[in-house]
């Protein structure tokens, strides 16, 4: 009877968390019957260990709460343009708690299956606890560490904006709240071009950062030229709902969500849309501009976060055979996490080809490195013309140089200009000016 009442508990918060909460992905479900499914298990079964052990669990509970409140705190008064939400307390609190209580249950039911089926083997003197500590040691290498380096990769708390566009840049806003194509609640700024009238809109698609207003310079930048500019949070960020990443798969629903926004609710000042992609919201735009052919122009910068890899200070000193094992496990997870494969690089190149015939801008940004140069010029090779490829001075590592920076946004107005003409012209197709073929007039 106490069996069936603890799978009782279970299966009435997995349909809470599904039908209520609204969650749709195994882990998101497994993580959130944790708690409760635990709970339960004590008032059933009030084991004595566990009383005996009430006071090491409440400390636990108490530097948890306290740890993840220094992080908000400090990282707070470190980036000025943050504040601390203080609803992520709780929830960063469950979720950390509810991840120790999977590996705690987790544990406890591999030893008690190892206990039953196991026996000592007297010829070679392996006892029963050297086999049973083997195979968990096993599982903890090739099942809890993929594990945790994935959730922790798709999921962190948030921040809010310590202030508007007009408190911190001077600019006049709308504040907006929007949904994605998938229905995701999205928040964002429609920030008037500052110096006119213009039908011509830039999605900017921050990547995975603390909160849109970093990249309110870059909208001063645009506005200054003559755009209107349209700044959002990507699920999983700053104001948006959600606590998930989703490797540019979801984001995608994002993107397109911001373009039915502004055709929706201002037609007559977006009659141009072009996308501004960094980092991971660079990948997300990709995606997007692959299927929505609403876009006048596209810049990439630093396409990143569409592939499942282990950390480099991880990956570096496992050898070639165990690294492949651990990522094969984490694309495991992400399956069951999303519900689709991650499309990863061989993806991110066959839809950056699909953008095509509208005009594309691929940079590596304004901090450079061998590595991003690199990937920047695979990508921009991928892609289809008209395309255009800018990447960083060699010389210009951690520091930003003035020169640099205006020639990037400059390159970035330049693509724009392109594409505002060529959809005026109604040639959509490869322009014929350049007789190298790039589509882009010489010089």
């Amino acid at each position: 009877m106490r069996y069936i009442l603890l799978i009782f508990s279970l299966a009435v918060w997995l349909a809470t968390g599904r039908y209520f909460v609204g969650l749709d992905s195994i882990i998101d479900l497994v993580h959130f019957a944790a708690i409760p499914f635990f709970i339960s298990y004590l008032l059933i079964f009030q084991p004595k260990a566990i009383k005996k052990n009430f006071k090491p669990y409440f400390i636990l509970f108490v530097i948890t709460t306290l740890l993840v409140a220094g992080y908000l705190l400090a990282l707070s008064k470190t980036i000025s343009y943050v504040r601390v939400n203080w609803i992520e307390l709780p929830i960063a609190v469950y979720f950390l708690l509810s991840v120790y209580t999977i590996l705690w249950l987790l544990d406890k039911f591999v030893n008690l299956i190892l206990s039953a089926v196991l026996r000592t083997n007297q010829k070679t003197g392996i006892t029963k606890g050297t086999i049973k500590s083997a195979i968990r040691f096993a599982l903890l290498i090739f099942v809890v560490t993929p594990y945790l380096v994935t959730i922790f990769t798709t999921r962190w708390v948030k921040f809010t904006d310590a202030a508007g566009p007009k408190k911190m840049m001077d600019l006049e806003y709308q504040q907006v709240y929007f949904n994605a194509k998938d229905g995701a609640k999205l928040d964002g700024w429609f920030i008037p071009s500052t110096n006119r009238m213009s039908d011509s809109t830039v999605i900017i698609v921050p990547g995975r950062s603390l909160t849109k207003t970093l990249f309110l310079s870059y909208a001063r930048i645009l506005g200054d030229n003559g755009y209107n500019v349209f700044l959002f949070d990507l699920r999983g960020n700053g104001s948006s709902s959600g606590h998930k990443y989703s490797f540019g798969i979801d984001e995608a629903n994002d993107v397109i969500g911001a373009v039915d926004y502004l055709k929706n609710n201002h037609p007559e000042l977006s009659k141009y849309i072009f996308g501004f992609g960094i980092s991971e919201g660079a990948s997300a735009l990709i995606a997007a501009a692959a299927t929505d052919e609403r876009f006048t122009g596209v810049a990439i910068d630093s396409a990143s976060g569409y592939e499942i890899s282990l950390p480099a200070d991880i990956s570096n000193y496992l050898p070639g055979w165990m690294e492949k094992v651990l990522t094969k496990t984490m694309r495991s997870v992400v399956l069951m996490d999303i519900g689709r494969p991650v499309w990863g690089l061989e993806g991110l190149y066959e839809k950056i080809s699909q953008i095509s015939p509208c005009p594309v801008l691929v940079t590596n940004g304004l901090r450079s490195s061998k590595s991003d140069r690199q990937q920047t010029i695979e990508l921009y090779a991928k892609a289809k013309d008209p395309k255009m490829l800018w990447l960083t001075p060699p010389q210009i590592k951690e520091t930003l140089n003035i020169g640099a920076q205006k020639e990037y946004f400059q390159n970035i107005l330049d693509l724009f200009n392109f594409g505002r003409a060529k959809q005026q012209s109604g040639n959509w197709r490869i322009s014929h000016i350049d007789p190298h073929g790039t589509g882009y007039p010489k010089g």
